[in-house]
């Protein structure tokens, strides 16, 4: 497994840090019961790059040099509590004593199989998701203009360029696949009239309460499907923070972590019973496989 870090320390002429980084990372194993003979740890620590920084001089005239380095942590398959031993190695490099003063982990294969994981159901709940807004919105406008289903909304696609409904045609795919994750919850609000368009309905209707309706209409009007549209709102915010984690291949702090972990079977159950409600029924609908094929 290859840990890559980059650290900043203060060199002088008794600073051994291949030796400093060999001897915490000894410390590390050996307290999460891992033992490993000292070449084998010697073996794990490969320095990489280095780019030489200041130098500067304290009151007792000691000199001492800036150095960032990059270096590689290799540990065995078979390390026990692979994560709390390089969580704990980390940790251990910049205490006072120490002279490294920084460090970050990029690579880091124990974080790409857990954002793995999570993609994987993330992209479960986004595609269920265009599931429902689809059969919400072609349901809205009976399949007209199916490429368009968001042309009475606010929220729109934010690219630059828009997909063409050719290229939506091609792909299989409508305008939801072009949504940001943060814009569905912003589904089922018109955008504020125009003058023009106010103007017009103020012509074409006569009843006050009539041109009231229109004013206030939603694109979606189906009771039930609007309440989806509003349920989301609460859900949706701690998806999106994981989903951008793993967009940007970062740790998620606990609070995304232990949020998205109460959001995800919640959004889940959601969907689920939104599907369930339109289920394909074979006896409701008077068919069956022996009558199909008779």
């Amino acid at each position: 497994m290859i840990f890559e870090f980059v650290i900043v320390y203060q060199q002088n002429s008794d600073t051994n840090i291949r030796q400093i980084l060999i001897d915490t990372l000894t410390l590390s194993l050996q307290d999460n019961y891992d033992e490993f003979e000292s070449d084998t740890v010697a073996q794990m620590i490969i320095l990489q790059t280095q780019r030489i920084g200041n130098q500067s001089t304290n009151e007792d005239g000691n000199t001492t040099q800036t150095i960032i380095l990059g270096f590689t942590l290799d540990l065995p398959e078979e390390t026990e509590e692979a994560e709390r031993v390089v969580e704990e190695f980390a940790k251990a490099l910049t205490e006072e004593t120490s002279p490294i003063s920084h460090i970050v982990k990029f690579e880091d294969p124990l974080l790409q199989f857990k954002l793995a994981q999570w993609s994987a159901e993330i992209f479960a709940i986004e595609m269920k998701l265009r599931r429902v807004l689809t059969l919400i919105y072609l349901n809205a406008y009976q399949g007209v203009e199916p490429y368009k289903l968001l042309r009475d909304e606010k929220e729109q696609p934010a690219a630059k360029d828009k997909p063409t409904d050719k290229e939506m045609q091609d792909a299989l795919e409508n305008q939801f696949f072009h949504l940001l994750f943060s814009e569905y919850v912003n589904l089922n609000q018109r955008p504020d009239p125009k003058i023009n368009d106010l103007l017009d309905n103020i012509r074409n209707f006569i009843r006050y309460d009539e041109l009231q309706a229109e004013i206030t209409r939603k694109p979606v009007q189906d009771s039930y499907d609007a309440d989806f549209l509003a349920a989301l709102k609460n859900k949706i915010g701690a998806i999106e923070k994981m989903r951008n984690c793993i967009a940007h291949h970062r740790r998620p702090s606990s609070r995304t972590e232990e949020g998205y972990q109460n959001a995800q079977p919640l959004i889940s159950q959601l969907l689920d019973e939104y599907l369930e409600r339109w289920s394909w029924n074979e006896a409701a609908n008077g068919s069956s496989d022996e009558e199909s094929s008779s």
